[in-house]
């Protein structure tokens, strides 16, 4: 019996048979995040992905505050006017299987940005999300296991009067969490995850290669959703391992979001939030046409 592929092995396979049928643009230049020098004039938020823009306008999105991400990726690549300009965006992907932490991002950028392209040229347009957080619903029935942090999530757990167990990578973060919410039971344990009927993780998960494990830990979870900016890439690799929702983000100013980024502004404005549930996915195959 073959062994089931990484994530990663799954993902980069299915944009190399797409690429087949529908060529990958060069990259047209990354985009690195800005802090400004003034504190609050921009949310964190804003300051925490990177973007790959590609040449045909599509965009993707990543994380950057896995550890010291965002220093070595300014090191690497916070100088010059159009970064990466003329990259294979194929060949940057290839980061997400083994790379470097700034190549994991870069690739998960061009992931997306690839699925962004397709996207764009077969008419697809995901749907969009009901609410702020992947359209997530929950009941007083519902004990909701959470992987990352997402306060909006705490209070609509206690509005419907369900259960919480929330799973960090980091013990800092355990820590601060914990202080600011000494009631909510937040750990480094992903076995606390098992009776969880509900679960809601980041997209980060696909950077640290933690969402075969933590689907692992959660064998009880009727509902799991990676939500966040960089789960904006084709879900089937996601849906086949058990994920039931995918909710990502997806530039829809390109204009206004570069400029947002080049000043560390907000670009909330120039993007908006979509929420792919697995049971109405037509799959990757039936829309580019290689079914």
């Amino acid at each position: 019996m073959n062994p089931t592929p990484s994530i990663a092995s799954a993902i980069l396979s299915q944009l190399a048979a797409i690429a087949q049928l529908h060529p990958a643009p060069r990259v047209r230049r990354l985009h690195v995040p800005r802090r400004p020098d003034t504190a609050g004039v921009a949310g964190e938020h804003d300051a925490e992905f990177c973007a790959i823009e590609l040449e045909d306008g599509g965009f993707g999105l990543s994380y950057v505050l896995l550890g010291d991400t965002l220093a070595a990726l300014l090191r690497a690549h916070g100088g010059g006017d159009l970064p990466l300009k003329g990259a294979d965006p194929l060949v940057l992907a290839q980061g997400l299987a083994g790379g470097s932490a700034v190549e994991r991002a870069i690739a998960l950028a061009a992931v997306n940005a690839l699925t962004d392209s397709v996207w764009r040229r077969v008419g697809y347009e995901p749907p969009p999300a009901g609410n702020s957080l992947g359209d997530v619903q929950l009941t007083a029935q519902d004990h909701l296991g959470m992987i990352g942090f997402f306060p909006p999530l705490v209070k609509r757990v206690a509005e419907a009067g369900g259960r919480l167990s929330v799973v960090e990578m980091n013990a800092e973060m355990v820590a601060r969490q914990r202080e600011r919410f000494p009631n909510v039971h937040i750990t480094l344990d992903r076995a606390d995850l098992a009776p969880c009927n509900v679960v809601v993780g980041t997209s980060t998960m696909l950077l640290n290669d933690t969402l075969d494990a933590m689907l692992a830990a959660a064998p009880n979870a009727k509902r799991f959703a990676v939500i966040g900016p960089s789960a904006g890439l084709w879900p089937d690799a996601l849906f086949e391992r058990g994920v039931t929702l995918l909710g990502g983000t997806r530039v829809t100013d390109p204009q206004a979001f570069s400029d947002a980024m080049a000043v560390g502004a907000s670009w909330s404005e120039a993007t908006r939030k979509f929420a792919i549930a697995r049971d109405s996915w037509p799959g990757w195959r039936t829309l580019t046409g290689l079914a």
